[in-house]
């Protein structure tokens, strides 16, 4: 555990965001974060004091998350630019589709994406998006979609760490299977997956660049299964790949050489 006391602050509210704790006791956030049980209760006092923790009601000696840490979410994410230049092109997305839209972003640092935007399905049953929620890229439309465009060294890291545990029985199986589906996303532009992340959901997803070509992240739509037919995927996966284009074009951004080579020759067949 870091010295730093602005470090064991963000390192506290990080372990309780991270592994879903809607409350925490001192002595289990002292264990957690490598902590004295008297060196916690300063940090989640000092916490407290500015609004990003609370004690629990009714004396319990327990601790939730304040109303500070909230808002300044709210403001940090309404300010992110991908966000708010993605959601016009994504509500026409959902139109269009009739099925939820979402966003992620990439980290680098943790080689995972994470959902930054969703606009919800009008349909009465529908997949509900996960915002704020890492999610490995090996399994899933939405990580495919970024990884198949990584590069090599990023690609191996991800493999080793991860061992491409599956999600679900219809994951992807094996280094071989991975890459013949990376190779597939590259040359559509798009991937889409049955079941392979959340059981009973279909997801389809397009990579977002920046000006220098490198993935930013993914931008795709998301359906029950039972509502999936195959002959609608070639009007569903141009409608995801329009709105890729669309975000891409107010960000300047621009795809890496060799995937637009592959799109010119594609038009020019």
């Amino acid at each position: 555990m870091t010295r730093n006391p602005l470090g064991k602050s963000f390192g506290l509210l990080r372990w309780m965001l991270e592994n879903d704790h809607e409350s925490v006791g001192v002595r289990p956030a002292a264990k957690a974060l490598g902590l004295t049980p008297s060196g916690a209760h300063r940090l989640m006092s000092g916490l407290v004091e500015e609004g990003f923790l609370q004690r629990e009601e009714g004396d319990t000696g327990r601790y939730v998350l304040g109303i500070e840490m909230m808002l300044m979410a709210q403001r940090a994410t309404s300010k992110w630019p991908m966000r708010n230049i993605a959601l016009a092109p994504m509500r026409e997305m959902a139109e269009s589709c009739q099925e939820a839209a979402f966003l992620n972003l990439y980290d680098p640092a943790r080689n995972e994406n994470i959902g930054i935007a969703s606009v919800e399905s009008k349909q009465e049953v529908r997949y509900v998006i996960e915002l704020f929620k890492w999610k490995p890229l090996h399994v899933g439309a939405a990580g495919l979609a970024v990884l198949a465009f990584l590069p090599t060294d990023d690609k191996q890291r991800i493999v080793d760490r991860t061992g491409l545990a599956p999600a679900t029985k219809r994951s992807l199986s094996g280094l071989e299977q991975l890459d013949a589906a990376l190779e597939d996303v590259r040359q559509r532009g798009y991937a889409i997956t049955i079941s392979q992340r959340i059981e009973g959901a279909v997801g389809i997803a397009a990579p977002i660049f920046c000006a220098r070509g490198r993935v930013l992240g993914s931008v795709g739509i998301s359906m029950p299964e039972q509502r999936f037919r195959p002959d609608m995927e070639p009007r569903l996966a141009q409608s995801v790949r329009d709105c890729a284009q669309a975000i891409i074009r107010k960000m300047k951004g621009r795809p890496p050489m060799a995937t637009r080579e592959r799109a010119i020759a594609g038009a020019s067949a």
